[in-house]
């Protein structure tokens, strides 16, 4: 049963469990027994809020050319970590020092969802197994013949543009 229910509304602190607690009214089905019925989508704000996000990204920037907008420049505080859905690829997008950075949010070792790991410093720690990786390089800590993917990351206006 936990399986169906972690499958449905994903890992506690994952993007699907917190997008579930954002809807209003909503949470995700607590027994099988439950009718089964489409979610609805949370308005874009409840999403933002839902994520942990300060501010909403703005919609109002053109990113360059192979870019896309991803958060607001003061929605992600110092020191924190979130991972991101953009373009169908998930990314963790990390605040070092005022620095926005972006990696890919799967870790090589076991798949563990990076953004969801605890960040310190300019390091993230893998929320499964330990390991350890530079999100300003992409370097593993832990093992030093694996890296993650790096995104170039620009700051448009008030947007956090990342390159897919």
């Amino acid at each position: 049963m936990s399986f169906l229910k972690t499958l449905l509304a994903g890992r506690p602190n994952g993007l699907r469990a917190r997008l579930f607690k954002g809807e209003p009214g909503g949470s995700a089905p607590a027994s099988s027994s439950a009718p089964s019925r489409k979610p609805e989508a949370a308005p874009p704000v409840a999403a933002e809020k839902a994520m942990g996000l300060l501010k909403e990204a703005p919609k109002n920037v053109t990113p360059p050319d192979g870019y896309e907008v991803v958060l607001h420049k003061d929605a992600l505080p110092e020191g924190q970590i979130i991972e991101v859905i953009i373009g169908g690829t998930s990314i963790a997008v990390a605040n070092v020092g005022g620095h926005h950075c972006a990696i890919t949010n799967t870790c090589p070792h076991a798949g563990g969802p990076l953004g969801e790991g605890k960040l310190d410093g300019n390091v993230v720690t893998c929320p499964y197994h330990g390991w350890k990786y530079d999100v300003t390089n992409g370097a593993c800590l832990t093992d030093t013949a694996v890296k993650v993917r790096t995104y170039k990351v620009q700051i448009v206006g008030d947007a956090v543009c990342v390159e897919l």
